[in-house]
């Protein structure tokens, strides 16, 4: 048998280990095989009669033929065994070269029991045998001779496979399986004795839990077979998580994003695979307090220098390093050796430092650890090669490094930030050229100036290298009067990321400001007015009497009098009528503008002669009475809904004003300090506070070690339902919402139900047993956990679904009761709103009901001086298990009697507890010094004990004389003691 690590294969071993009739044996015998050196072929090369029966006849032929060149005489010699009879006239044939002949065994058992013999053939001085056999109907039992498991997974999950036994023969017949265990028992088979009916196929379940590698093998005897072993072949892996990398399919341990400006991204890409048969759902962690961890950090700083700045370094500790770090899919599921593609973002943020200025040495480095983990694997279940320790969840759990650097944007300007431009004149150009320096060592940039008015650069885009220059020509252009000072915003370009967090885009991600201070200066210009003869212009001056030469170049458009006739009296004359109200005053050469389409209600008038104007009205686009009327309902309308919702916004207003001030305002006659208390929430009003937020979990955000570990301790402290039962069904609106939500890999994983494997240990038969399953509820909603377990050994468990309340834990009481003797591995799962969340294994190793002496031979001396009472001694009774144990001493008469007595006779031990008896031993001239008892319990073991009482009796006898007559006998007894 070879051992491979990965695998286990096993090949079929028959022995010499047989029953007590092996099928198809006979007389051993010294002669020649059929034909050989004879050229003489006899067919068949053995007559055998199968499923023969007593008192019936059965036949065979048997076939002889001549291979030699010459004739040959045959002899046959008959059977022994009168059961047998060869029907043949003669013995002696002669057989020509070439020919054959036919002759008949005729075989009649007068008993069932199988027959063997043998049938003589000679030729001249050789002779050859042909076995006959006749055996009375048997089994004939196959079974598969290896079981294949295919490829298993190493995470303590129990596998189970069919073995099929076809009986073909006409008889029943026994199979018996046994184990034959290398190193562990991890084979289960549940019939050690199967009884197999003819022509039937029976089945055997086979269970294994793999959890190491080893080999395994089941040695099973077939009646009427030799012994053999049945292989089980498995090639056991551990369910890995792995990440590769995208451009060739090796494992990656570390991702180095480089220099990066704070503000801009980077963006790498990796495959997780998921290496194992078996599918599996995983959640990315950033192990936000690993040791080696750097946050902001100049690792070329020296050690005294950087825990100088204690301040700084309590800022970085409290870093959100989700907003550095992003990884998306950050949860998932993949099937068996699926790989997917996932995306990480590498953000920079600049956290400053009061101590330290930002020059061109300044950069913060970053090495941050993220961890991928399966789902519902709380624990390891992988051993050791010493099978002593449980390794750790390597194989489960993927460790990657992500470095990086982040540094900052700095732009030097020569001649300054501040630049100061010539005055100068609206036409006219002032110019500064500015150097731009990049005094990053590391990175490119690109920067962008964005347009401002009555400046100019020239080029507004371009690229500086690693620590480069560039000259920029800085330009005042005006365009209005005035004294200018603007901040030139200058922009820098580079990649950002998207809000998915997967893609880069060109944006700006950094600003800074040039300052520019110029001023442009007016140009006077003399203006030469001449007399207006009366000629009025097109575009003239109100008054009308002074034209400038440059104003009639000017084209506008015909002023419009707005003016109120009624309140001038210019050349106002008698004969006119009185002004009216609200009529305007029309200039004498607005007559163009007057007329055209208007607003009707408005009236203009002359200045001089206040005789209304020509109103013309164009009926093809002047609107009707009902158009005007529409539309003046329309506006009025909107007016009101606008002044309806400002009466309603200052209405709210002033009643918000009024309820901030209601308390203070009113006086109730209570002191302050009188111990009156605020009421404290309840426990409900605090769930549905939770629950509320059952919609917040950020689906892109990763999550952090230090975040769950005080989620794990806020909801440690918050115990709910503890001393009263759970809900079995959501009940409540709310519960019926969040039970019904379908949860995420990633926040299943945020429930913790645990152990994962529930040890029993050793416990008695037919005895229930309880341990705790603790469940975690880091989620602000309600969960429901269903154990989906159908185990008859787990059916005493009062309640398999649980209703558990947002950020609580609780423990689930599991019972455990089995009435078969051995090991027990079995497995079941477990689902959180209807979503798997892995498997609990159950262990234990069942046992009858046994007690324990404190000494198997008992040594009674004398106490005290009462003949009765003065041997005894006491034994102790030691109950190791989980149940109380019923017992009963039975005294054993060893012929001459019982001489010793026992207390308490019978009686009960409780678990994990322990009883003294009293052994007393009557004393007495026929009393023997030695007896047994045997301990009977009940459904369990059977003890002896034996008692001895070390005694020894000296007789010692004289006479009395007086004178010389003998007047008396003295018979002194003595007792002593070992």
């Amino acid at each position: 048998v070879n051992t491979q690590r990965g695998s286990l294969t096993i090949s079929i071993q028959r022995g010499s280990l047989a029953m007590s009739i092996q099928r198809g044996s006979f007389v051993s015998r010294d002669v020649d095989s059929p034909g050989k050196d004879m050229q003489l072929r006899v067919i068949p090369a053995e007559v055998k009669f199968l499923d023969t029966m007593a008192g019936r006849v059965y036949r065979l032929p048997i076939t002889v033929h001549n291979l030699g060149r010459w004739n040959q005489k045959i002899r046959f010699k008959e059977p022994i065994k009168p059961q047998f009879k060869l029907m043949l006239t003669s013995l002696d044939k002669e057989l020509a070269s070439g020919l054959q002949m036919t002759a008949m065994v005729e075989y009649h058992p007068d008993k069932d029991e199988d027959t063997f013999d043998r049938l003589l053939i000679s030729i001249e001085n050789k002779t050859t045998e042909i076995p006959l056999i006749g055996l009375i109907p048997s089994c004939n039992l196959e079974i598969q001779s290896v079981v294949n498991f295919g490829t298993l997974v190493a995470n303590s999950k129990v596998y189970s496979k069919e073995v099929t036994i076809n009986n073909r023969g006409k008889a029943p017949g026994k199979c018996f399986p046994s184990y034959l265990l290398t190193l562990l028992e991890e084979l289960i088979l549940f019939e050690m004795y199967i009884l197999c009916r003819r022509k039937t196929v029976y089945r055997i379940l086979i269970k294994i839990c793999m959890y190491v590698h080893i080999l395994l093998s089941c040695r099973v005897i077939l009646q009427g077979q030799p012994e053999m072993l049945l292989s089980i072949k498995a090639h056991v892996v551990e369910q890995i998580i792995e990440l590769l990398n995208v451009s060739r399919d090796r494992r990656l341990e570390c991702i180095h994003f480089g220099p990066v400006f704070f503000g801009s991204s980077k963006i790498k890409h990796a495959r997780i695979h998921n290496n194992s048969p078996e599918p599996i759902n995983w959640v990315a962690i950033i192990q936000d307090d690993a040791v080696g961890e750097e946050v902001g950090t100049d690792i070329r700083q020296r050690t005294d220098i950087a825990l100088n700045n204690l301040t700084y370094i309590r800022k970085i500790k409290n870093i959100d390093t989700t907003t550095i770090i992003s990884c998306l899919p950050n949860e998932g599921t993949l099937q068996p050796y699926q790989k997917t593609v996932i995306t990480f973002c590498f953000t920079p943020k600049l956290m400053a430092d009061g101590k330290k200025d930002i020059g061109p040495s300044y950069r913060q480095d970053y090495a941050l650890f993220l961890r991928f983990e399966s789902v519902g694997s709380k624990d390891g279940f992988l051993r050791d090669d010493d099978y002593k320790t449980i390794k750790s969840e390597r194989f489960q759990k993927m460790e990657l490094a992500l470095t990086g650097t982040g540094l900052p944007v700095l732009l030097q300007f020569d001649p300054g930030p501040v630049l100061n431009f010539k005055p100068c004149f609206m036409g006219e150009r002032s110019e500064i050229q500015c150097i731009i320096k990049n005094q990053c060592e590391l990175l490119p940039l690109t920067y962008h100036f964005e347009k401002t008015a009555n400046f100019k650069i020239d080029p507004e885009k371009g690229e500086i290298n690693e620590g480069g220059m560039v000259d920029v020509m800085c330009s005042f252009v005006p365009h209005q009067l005035g004294v200018f000072k603007v901040k030139q915003k200058i922009e820098i370009i580079g990649l950002v990321a998207e809000k998915d967090l997967q893609s880069l885009s060109i944006k700006p991600f950094y600003h800074m400001y040039l300052n520019f201070n110029s001023i442009c200066k007016a140009s006077t210009k003399k203006v030469v007015m001449k007399f207006d003869a009366g000629m009025l212009p097109l575009i003239r001056n109100p008054t009308g009497n002074f034209v400038g030469k440059d104003l009639a170049k000017r084209k506008n458009y015909a002023p419009v009098a707005m003016l109120q006739s009624a309140t001038t009296r210019t050349h106002n004359h008698r004969s006119c009528e009185e002004p009216v109200k609200d009529v305007l005053l029309a200039f004498p050469n607005d007559r163009a503008a007057t007329i055209r389409s208007k607003d009707h209600d408005k009236h203009f008038r002359p200045i001089f002669t206040k005789i209304p104007r020509f109103d013309y009205v164009n009926p093809d686009y002047a609107y009707t009475a009902l158009e005007k009327q529409r539309n003046k309902l329309h506006e009025n309308y909107y007016a009101l809904y606008l002044k309806y919702l400002r009466s309603v916004r200052l209405q709210k207003k002033q009643a918000k004003r009024e309820h901030m001030y209601s308390y203070d305002d009113t006086d109730i006659g209570l002191e302050p300090g009188s111990g009156l208390k605020s009421p404290s929430l309840s426990e409900a009003e605090i769930e549905e506070e939770l629950s509320s937020a059952a919609n917040s979990i950020r689906a892109n955000r990763l999550l952090t070690t230090r975040s769950i570990a005080s989620q794990e301790e806020e909801s440690l402290r918050r115990k709910a339902c503890v001393h009263k039962r759970l809900k079995s069904e959501p009940s409540t609106p709310q519960e019926k919402r969040d039970c019904s939500f379908i949860l995420t890999p990633k926040q299943i994983h945020q429930v913790i139900v645990g152990p994962s494997v529930l040890n029993f240990g050793n416990i008695c038969v037919n005895s229930p047993n309880t341990r705790l399953l603790h469940v975690i509820n880091m989620l602000p909603m309600h969960v429901l956990v269903q154990l989906d377990t159908n185990l008859e050994e787990l059916q005493k468990t009062n309640q398999f679904s649980h209703v558990i309340p947002p950020t609580s834990s609780t423990y689930i009481s599991v019972v455990f009761e089995s009435p078969t003797i051995g090991k027990f591995w079995k497995s079941f799962t477990f689902t959180v709103n209807n979503v798997p969340g892995g498997h609990i294994l159950v262990m234990a190793v069942v046992r009858l009901v046994t007690l324990e002496l404190s000494s198997n031979e008992l040594v009674l001396r004398p106490r005290g001086f009462f003949m009765k009472t003065c041997f005894r001694g006491t034994v102790r009774l030691y109950n190791h298990q989980n149940c109380r144990a019923q017992f009963q001493w039975q005294p054993v008469n060893t012929g001459r009697g019982i001489a010793f007595s026992i207390c308490p006779a019978k009686g009960n031990v409780e678990a994990y507890s322990s009883l003294e008896c009293e052994v007393t031993w009557q004393l007495g001239f026929n009393s023997p010094e030695k007896g047994e008892f045997i301990l009977h319990v009940c459904q369990g073991n059977a003890l002896k004990l034996k008692c001895v009482a070390h005694v020894i009796i000296f007789l010692e006898h004289g006479f009395c004389f007086e004178g010389s007559e003998s007047i008396g006998y003295i018979l002194v007894c003595i007792v002593t003691y070992i």
